[in-house]
C-alpha cells in the first residue's frame, strides 16, 4: 500500500474502532446501571480520539524531516495523553476519594485501543521510509 494513504486507513480504523468500543462499552455500563453521563466516558473517547489525531498526524508530516526522533514524537504523544488525562479526568474520578476499576477503564479502553492502533501505523510507516 502506498504511504499516501495511511492517513486515510488510520482515520479510518481510529474511528470505526473507537465507535464500536463505545457503543459495546456503553451498552455494558448501561446494563450494570451505570449513568454514561456522570462517568464521563463520552469525553474520555473524544480526548484519546483527538489526541491519537494529533499524534499520528505529527508523525507522518515529519517522518521524513525527523525519521530519527519519530520515536520520541510518539512517546512524547503518549506523555501528553497522561497529562491530559490528569487536567481533565482524573479530578473528577477521584472526587470520591478513590480511583474504582471502571473508572480506570473508561480511560484505558480508548487508550490501549489508540495506542495499539498507533504504533502498528508507526512500524508501518518506518518500515516503508
Amino acid at each position: 500500500m502506498k504511504i499516501r494513504y495511511y492517513p486515510i486507513r488510520f482515520v479510518s480504523f481510529l474511528l470505526v474502532g473507537l465507535l464500536i468500543l463505545f457503543y459495546a462499552q456503553s451498552w455494558f455500563l448501561e446494563n450494570h446501571r451505570h449513568n454514561l453521563y456522570t462517568i464521563q466516558l463520552i469525553k474520555s473517547y473524544v480526548l484519546n480520539a483527538i489526541m491519537a489525531l494529533i499524534v499520528f498526524f505529527v508523525i507522518y508530516i515529519f517522518r521524513n524531516k525527523y525519521r530519527d526522533l519519530l520515536g520520541f514524537f510518539f512517546l512524547g504523544g503518549s506523555l501528553l495523553k497522561f497529562a491530559l488525562f490528569f487536567i481533565f479526568l482524573y479530578p473528577s474520578f477521584i472526587a470520591d476519594g478513590t480511583l474504582e476499576r471502571l473508572e480506570f477503564l473508561i480511560f484505558f479502553v480508548p487508550y490501549g485501543f489508540a495506542l495499539v492502533l498507533e504504533t502498528y501505523f508507526l512500524v508501518k510507516l518506518l518500515n516503508t521510509v
